[in-house]
């Protein structure tokens, strides 16, 4: 694919916010002020779309003490002055303020700086516990937040492989276009080829109008990603999925453009139309074609389009649901009896179900007559007690997640009723039985019927 212009120096997120972190940084000492009167850091969170939105959420109990807050970072800073603050009016920041300064994956390890002013005064700034930050106001970073949620115990395992796979994808950004030495072992990036994208591959099919070619694609990772098709001429009018597209000009070429791809949607397939000519594309096209000539391009850029995709995979586990199922159990009272050499029992519906960890290429559970359990959102916790126990190892993150084991695990159940609805009664009873390894990770029904076919 040809590839003009690409690959600018911001790289973008996902979507959404990530879950709220309470943040007690860099503490200088404990204020002896009235509690009843400080102004506090209460947490901050990270907003993943466009760039990434470091969020600081303040509660504060006397406005009258400053009149602005003045937000500084790698980018510069920026003031808001206190007659301008509206608390937040819902949810669980109700009454808290906030403010929000960007960062692109290459400044994961930039500190961000909050501090109260009054005129040119530094006014204290406390932690939800009583202590008070440094003069100059409390400092944040990316990292401080993916440290947070590896070390909370609490962090379900789908969040903290999003922030480790935007951890992977902020390294290899930096070395990408900061020139450093490679960052991190191989063995991180997902286990993938081009062929495990083919779904995603750049087509055309169709005439264009008359002198009208197709130049090229590429993905831009500035400070909004985006995905672009070039032309040869202007090809006057243009659709993208249904919608009227603006027709651009740069460098003597005519594009049309899918603008602020979050990470979640970094796998949608697109459908532009121009006459009678159809393109489909998503942002991984582009992944695609560096894999597919990996051997012709730079190592830096291929692993970065690797780590890429394993975000884009983190960000769909991460932001799925449980598929409208609600929980029958709770996870706090969900319990595993341990049995000894790695094999466990627990209850469910009333019947005893068994699972067994074998610590082989990574990893393997195995939940016996797992085809009796259908609800989702279950499925997504009894998988989480298991990772706690032992986790397994990712083909495509690090790790496995609670959700994507419930994926796979769905997936047998589906394949369980296929068979038993046909009488293959071999298949049933091999499919009766869940088993979640490395290898499987992100495979779909189709991927698993292939196999199953020898295709």
């Amino acid at each position: 694919m040809h590839n003009r212009s690409s690959l600018l120096k911001k790289f973008t997120a996902a979507a959404c916010s990530a879950v709220f972190a309470f943040a007690g940084l860099h503490i200088f000492n404990v204020g002896a002020d009235d509690i009843s009167r400080q102004n506090r850091l209460t947490g901050a969170t990270l907003t993943l779309t466009g760039e990434i939105g470091m969020n600081f959420y303040l509660e504060l109990n006397d406005t009258d003490s400053f009149d602005k807050v003045v937000l500084s970072g790698p980018d510069g800073g920026s003031t808001v002055t206190a007659d301008t603050l509206s608390p937040e009016t819902s949810g669980v920041y109700e009454g808290l303020y906030k403010l929000t300064y960007q960062l692109d994956p290459t400044q994961i390890d930039v500190p961000v700086r909050i501090c109260l002013k009054k005129g040119d005064e530094n006014i204290p700034l406390f932690s939800p516990d009583g202590g008070k930050y440094n003069a100059d106001g409390a400092v944040f970073s990316i990292r401080d937040y993916i440290n947070t949620v590896n070390d909370d115990d609490d962090s379900p395992s789908d969040l903290k492989a999003l922030v480790n796979a935007l951890d992977v994808c902020g390294k290899y950004s930096c070395a990408m276009f900061g020139n450093p030495p490679d960052p991190m072992p191989d063995d991180i990036l997902p286990d993938i080829t081009a062929a495990t994208l083919d779904k995603y591959k750049f087509t055309v099919s169709g005439r264009l109008p008359q002198g009208v070619s197709v130049l090229g694609a590429s993905l831009l990772l500035d400070s909004d990603t985006a995905f672009r098709i070039y032309f040869s001429k202007d090809p006057r009018s243009a659709s993208i999925d249904g919608v009227s597209a603006d027709i651009k000009q740069k460098d003597g070429m005519y594009y049309i453009e899918v603008p602020d791809i979050t990470a979640a949607d970094l796998d949608k397939v697109h459908k532009a139309v121009i006459g009678d000519c159809t393109i489909k594309f998503s942002a991984l096209s582009y992944v695609h074609s560096v894999l597919k000539n990996e051997a012709a391009l730079s190592e830096k850029l291929v692993k970065l389009a690797r780590s890429l995709y394993a975000y884009n995979f983190a960000a769909d586990v991460y932001f799925s649901s449980s598929a409208g199922t609600s929980p029958t159990i709770s996870a706090a009272d969900f319990a595993l009896t341990d049995n000894g050499d790695d094999s466990y029992t627990f209850n469910y519906g009333g019947e005893t179900f068994s699972a067994v960890f074998t610590p082989y290429i990574g990893g393997d559970w195995k939940i016996y007559d797992s085809y009796k359990i259908t609800n989702r959102a279950d499925m997504v916790i009894i998988c989480e007690k298991l990772l706690a126990v032992n986790k397994v190892e990712g083909r495509i993150t690090p790790c496995r997640t609670a959700k994507d084991m419930a994926d796979e695990w769905e997936i047998h159940n589906r394949g369980y009723s296929l068979a038993k609805s046909f009488s293959m009664t071999s298949a049933a009873e091999r499919l009766k039985d869940v088993d979640m390894d490395k290898k499987d990770q992100g495979k779909t029904f189709d991927d698993f019927l292939a196999e199953f076919l020898g295709r």
